[in-house]
């Protein structure tokens, strides 16, 4: 009888099913056990390392920006170059930046006009088809920046500049250092505590750190001093006009606060409490569901194959016994004598849709549990990393001041040296490619109005140009804040226009950590990292107050509360060049929960095990109730109509595995109670869904003689055909 009722099986397997959500919840109590214990020890902080490798890679994006700079201008003055290279030479000279500048010939790299100091041969390349920079160390041991652009006739124009490294913080929980480093590990200028020899037993590490640079930016662990240790954090300098022609990196080195990790073994009782409730809800199932949906299932079988006298047992599950009542019936019907067991149901029963909820229910509450525990307490942000965001936020602002700044040089650069609108033309289109900053370039006549530009269509509106150089911003209401730098051409009329993206603008924020935003004198939001809205005004006072602050003293940095909740609220006026006209402020936030400590490490574990739990429960025992219980239940509804005395209506499987074979076999017993026990046992039965039309097919005989054609079907009179009647609503033998 079995052989003739196939089952599927996992998932659509009651037998299998439980077992595989017990090994789920036992792996992940074990996973609960392994993330929620603390290693007991202390270590630096992943916020801290975060901090200082981003440091340290804004100082070698500052140092490469230097570079990049010095291209450009070089570039612009290459341009001017028709003829005789002394004017250009002249006016290279009169910028302090550049120490020495020469006119090298293509081939054999001799001098031919040469202003300031010497520019070494040796540094520059053998081949230069492109502008490209190199470093070299002059005879004091300076570092310098040697930039060269080919010109037109073949030679080369060069210039030096000297590398100087940003003041590193002055705070004393940081104590904070640059050095500078070939990608050989070679120590070549240095600033801050490192300087000055203030900092012990960290020669090699900063050797290892520059060495590391060549793959990719990184942190080292230093010597541990108490309850800090010393980090290095290390990036190569690499100018986007010449990524791989300097050999520099910079090293970052501070004293990193240890921090406790917490007690070990705090995930044992979480862990032991899931597996506790694991294993009751496994056994709650198998007593509840599993067990009797089998038991019924083998004394259905019986019953069945022809074995009448049969125990059928009865059960505590009230779908089951339901089943176990009908299947009595049954029994009693075909042998035709009393029933020597009652096919009437226990009183107190309990339904398998309850028991499931029994067992889910504690899962969820732990998960809950979980979840409660994770978010209770507040986070402890240690000083040192407070001092660390303030630095960066500080270093963010000086790139932003920077880059604006120098977009606004590049184009008095042009608007001096251009000669004609061809000539003007070809420069702003060198701007547009060599710099990201610009979204627009153009000329305006006197009027104001603007000619074809140089990237997208302008966004300034048209008004009389100024008789000066410097920045604007147009607008203070609106959807895009209109910032541009204006450079007269002098005799020629008319001003060159460079409109800055916004979007650039919030990358160079984008190094900063949480969330950043630039804000006018009236604390309208000009920029952000995050979505906003521009010139929306900011309204959390923990930022309002950081932006005071940050006026009156230039870089501020504390524990605030912000507009996500409390975290390390910092700040820094942008000052310094027409940038700081405009009276903006460059304000940081990183709220606590997002610190990469390890209390908010061990507190995402929670919250990830707890979502975890709670999805095997639901999906896990969703499925039983969606593959088991429920054809169970419209089982149980057929059994109590057969209880009721109606034997016509016909009982249909709806899965083939167990409670499919309960079904079918219910279905055979119901037969042999309306046909006799001749439908017990392994009889023939027919394949295929109970919609399909029946055919009766003509016998064959092996006759050669007969012409007869035998091979298609014997019509039927009024074969229709017939949808079977749904549980409980039609009539019919099977």
């Amino acid at each position: 009888m079995a052989a003739q009722l196939p089952e599927a099986g996992f998932p659509a397997s009651a037998r299998s099913l439980p077992t595989v959500v017990l090994v789920l919840f036992l792996l992940l109590a074990g996973a609960t056990a392994v993330l929620l214990d603390a290693d007991g020890g202390g270590r630096v902080p992943d916020a801290f390392l975060d901090s200082q490798r981003q440091i340290a890679q804004g100082t070698a994006r500052s140092i490469g920006a230097g570079a990049n700079q010095g291209l450009a201008d070089l570039g612009a003055a290459a341009r001017g170059v028709t003829g005789a290279v002394d004017p250009a030479l002249d006016a290279l000279a009169r910028d302090r930046r550049w120490r020495g500048v020469a006119v090298l010939s293509g081939p054999s790299r001799s001098f031919t006009a040469t202003r300031g100091e010497q520019v070494p041969v040796t540094a520059i390349p053998a081949s230069v088809t492109a502008p490209t920079v190199t470093a070299s160390t002059a005879p004091g041991g300076e570092v310098l920046l040697v930039a060269v652009v080919p010109l037109t006739d073949g030679r080369l124009l060069a210039a030096t500049s000297a590398v100087r490294l940003p003041e590193p913080s002055s705070d004393p929980l940081l104590r904070q250092s640059f050095v500078l480093t070939t990608l050989s590990g070679t120590v070549v200028a240095s600033t801050g505590p490192v300087s000055r020899k203030e900092v012990q037993g960290v020669d090699g590490s900063i050797a290892d750190a520059g060495k590391a640079a060549t793959t990719a930016p990184g942190t080292l662990l230093g010597p541990v001093a108490g309850d800090t240790q010393t980090t290095l954090a290390y990036a190569r300098v690499a100018p986007s006009a010449s990524p791989e022609s300097l050999d520099l990196a910079v090293v970052a080195v501070a004293d990193g606060p240890v921090v406790g990790g917490g007690s070990r073994g705090a995930g044992l009782i979480p862990a032991a409490a899931l597996v506790l409730i694991a294993l009751a809800g496994w056994y709650g199932v198998r007593r509840a569901i599993t067990g009797p949906i089998l038991r019924v299932r083998a004394d259905l079988l019986a019953l069945a194959a022809g074995k009448v006298g049969t125990r059928v047992r009865g059960s505590r599950t009230d779908e089951v016994s339901r089943v176990v009542a009908a299947a009595r019936a049954c029994r009693e019907k075909i042998s035709g004598g009393p029933a020597t067991d009652s096919h009437a149901r226990p009183r107190r029963t309990v339904t398998a849709r309850k028991a499931t909820a029994v067992v889910v229910v504690p899962v969820l509450l732990w998960a809950g549990g979980m979840l409660v525990l994770s978010r209770t307490g507040d986070v402890e942000i240690p000083p040192t990393i407070v001092a660390s965001t303030r630095a960066q936020t500080a270093m963010a602002t000086e790139a932003l001041r920077r880059s604006v700044n120098d977009g606004l040089a590049d184009l008095v650069a042009v608007a001096g040296t251009a000669k004609g609108a061809d000539a003007v033309k070809s420069g702003l289109e060198g701007l547009k490619v060599a710099h990201t900053r610009y979204r627009s370039l153009y000329v305006v006549n006197a009027a104001g109005e603007a000619g074809d530009p140089v990237g997208r269509p302008p966004l300034r509106t048209t008004e009389p140009p100024a008789k000066s150089a410097g920045l604007r911003q147009q607008n203070h209401a609106g959807r895009v804040p209109v910032l541009f730098a204006e450079a007269p051409l002098g005799g020629r009329g008319g001003s060159l226009v460079a409109e800055f993206d916004v979007e650039h603008i919030g990358t160079l924020l984008s190094h900063v950590p949480g969330h950043a935003r630039v804000v006018d004198p009236d604390y309208r939001t000009i920029v952000a990292t995050d979505g906003y809205l521009a010139f929306e005004e900011v309204t959390a006072a923990g930022l309002r107050s950081g932006v005071e602050r940050a006026r009156g003293s230039g870089v501020v940095g504390d524990i605030a509360e912000g507009a996500y909740g409390t975290g390390i609220v910092a700040a820094a006026a942008v000052l310094g060049g027409e940038v700081g006209r405009l009276g903006w402020t460059v304000v940081t936030e990183k709220p606590a929960t997002e610190l990469a400590l390890p209390v908010n490490k061990i507190r995402k574990h929670a919250q990830m095990v707890a979502l975890l739990a709670a999805l095997i429960a639901l999906f896990g025992y969703g499925w039983l109730l969606f593959a088991t219980l429920g054809p169970l239940r419209r089982v149980a509804r057929d059994a109590d109509q057969l209880v009721g005395g109606d034997l016509r209506s016909v009982i249909y499987p709806q899965r083939h595995d167990e409670v499919g074979t309960i079904a079918s076999c219910l279905e055979i017993c119901r037969q042999a109670a309306v046909d006799g026990r001749g439908r017990l046992g392994e009889v023939r039965r027919p394949h295929g869904a109970a919609t399909d039309l029946t055919q009766v097919m003509r016998a064959i005989k092996d006759d050669p003689d007969d012409d007869l054609d035998r091979s298609g079907p014997i019509p039927i009179p009024d074969a229709r055909r017939r949808t079977p009647a749904r549980p409980g609503a039609g009539k019919g033998r099977a």
